[in-house]
């Protein structure tokens, strides 16, 4: 075959090759950017735990004195507070939070916020029995959860999620009144939030705002559901 003829026929196909490889060199390029693993969000407030971390909380009941276990943490996202209802500052304060969060998903995020809930762990079981903490947090939000439990369950759970709490005994006692209900408990500020794995997955620094930590939340939201 005459010279010119075979470089007419390498010409011909030459083109189909190169985009080939073009196609072929793309596809590798673009499923090497689809395996890149997503970054985590920039929050404000929030710090995310990767992974997160495992926990299995025993012996506690809810406000209706129903066990409450591992079980009824999964399924949702729960943004968990450890405090008491004789608290005199942080607590409500940080219940009016929780407060703000749950009208603002309701009224704009109704489908986030059917996956989102809000609960109370009392460190004062002494005084917090179940019927009066369910009064308590419900005067917030009709579906906020109170959970409680021994002092030795709660410390057990509440360390599992970082938290320390201790009774502050009065200096001036008395032998009199020593064993009176009026006093206080020192405990952390942070705001948990478990996945609906059952993880603690974040933590929410004080001063607490409402708005600040929803706008956390969503990014993470996005992120764990997305990534």
């Amino acid at each position: 075959m005459p010279a010119n003829q075979q470089n007419n026929k390498r010409s011909s196909w030459l083109p189909y090759v190169l985009l080939a490889i073009i196609a072929s060199i793309g596809g590798a390029v673009l499923s090497l950017s689809n395996q890149q693993p997503t970054p985590p969000p920039e929050l404000a407030t929030a710090t995310l735990l990767t992974p997160g971390k495992s926990i299995n909380p025993s012996g506690l009941v809810d406000h209706d004195g129903k066990a409450f276990g591992l079980e009824q943490l999964q399924g949702f996202y729960t943004f968990i507070f450890f405090g008491y209802t004789h608290c005199p500052d942080i607590c409500p304060a940080t219940l009016y939070q929780f407060k703000t969060m749950a009208k603002t998903l309701k009224s704009q995020q109704p489908e986030l916020f059917a996956r989102t809930r809000f609960m109370l762990a009392s460190i004062d079981p002494q005084r917090d029995t179940p019927q009066h903490l369910k009064d308590y947090v419900q005067y917030y939000d009709p579906a906020f959860i109170g959970i409680t439990g021994s002092v030795d369950d709660i410390k057990i759970f509440s360390r599992q999620m970082g938290v320390i709490f201790e009774r502050r005994e009065n200096e001036d006692e008395t032998e009199k009144n020593k064993d009176n209900n009026d006093y206080l408990v020192d405990h952390s500020s942070a705001i948990l939030m478990v996945n609906p794995e059952g993880h603690l997955k974040a933590v929410f620094s004080a001063p607490h705002n409402a708005t600040e930590i929803l706008k956390d939340y969503q990014s993470i939201f996005n992120y764990l559901e997305h990534k």
